[in-house]
């Protein structure tokens, strides 16, 4: 179905898949969110219009100018701040949230699992996922803004269960015969991280985003093999 954003389609499982910046910030996202969801009979979201403020092409469509994974947060309001954004990017979350509450009704847990696929421009690793985590010091543990020590200002909430996520890393690493990480590159701690709106005012979904290195989403045989994979994983620990 074609939005003021891009695309969206309902789905008939629990999982709703998100591309927030497939209109040319990370390639080939928007494709990988669409057959995500095909394999996994998920909902899916995707913004396929608006550009985030550093794409080359900013400056020829400034009105296309929009983050979508970066919302607005008050802290002296404990709410979502919309005056300030694109309509389009609220009616890209109240889809969002539409589709959450629907697929929350296909889960044993009551849940909805939203997943954010993102783009991560590095050959180091093959994917980083973040689900409101980091480690500290190098060492092995993974710490929320509650216990980490590095927090800052950032003081949003895991987003899914720890144990979880260590067994997708680990399901992931032996599939792809590369380094996965947790939070090294885009933890999602922020509350105007996109992964955060499924945990605040009143929503308590599960959210995890995938950055992907260009590598899994340069050529259609990587394409093809880190879709499969994601939706089996999906499948398998969520």
């Amino acid at each position: 179905m074609i939005t003021n954003y891009g695309e969206k389609k309902p789905g008939k499982s629990r999982f709703v898949i998100i591309a927030p910046h497939a209109s040319g910030d990370d390639l080939k996202t928007g494709l990988l969110a669409k057959k995500i969801a095909e394999q996994v009979e998920g909902f899916f979201v995707i913004n396929k219009n608006f550009i985030k403020p550093k794409n080359s092409n900013s400056k020829k469509h400034p009105e296309k100018i929009e983050d979508f994974n970066k919302l607005r947060w008050s802290r002296y309001n404990n709410k979502y701040i919309w005056k300030k954004k694109k309509p389009e990017m609220r009616d890209f979350f109240s889809d969002i949230d539409n589709f959450c509450n629907q697929a929350k009704k296909y889960s044993k847990e009551k849940k909805a699992v939203a997943i954010y696929i993102h783009g991560v421009k590095t050959t180091k690793i093959a994917i980083d996922l973040g689900a409101g985590l980091k480690r500290h010091n190098l060492g092995n543990k993974l710490f929320g803004t509650k216990k980490h020590k590095t927090k800052a200002n950032n003081s949003g909430t895991i987003t899914l269960q720890i144990g979880k996520i260590k067994k997708i890393k680990k399901y992931l690493e032996e599939n792809l015969n590369q380094e996965v990480t947790i939070g090294e590159f885009y933890s999602g701690w922020s509350k105007s991280s996109a992964i955060q709106f499924h945990k605040q005012e009143g929503r308590s979904d599960y959210a995890l985003q995938f950055e992907i290195n260009h590598l899994l989403r340069g050529s259609k045989k990587e394409r093809i093999k880190i879709i499969n994979l994601i939706s089996q994983t999906l499948i398998k620990y969520l």
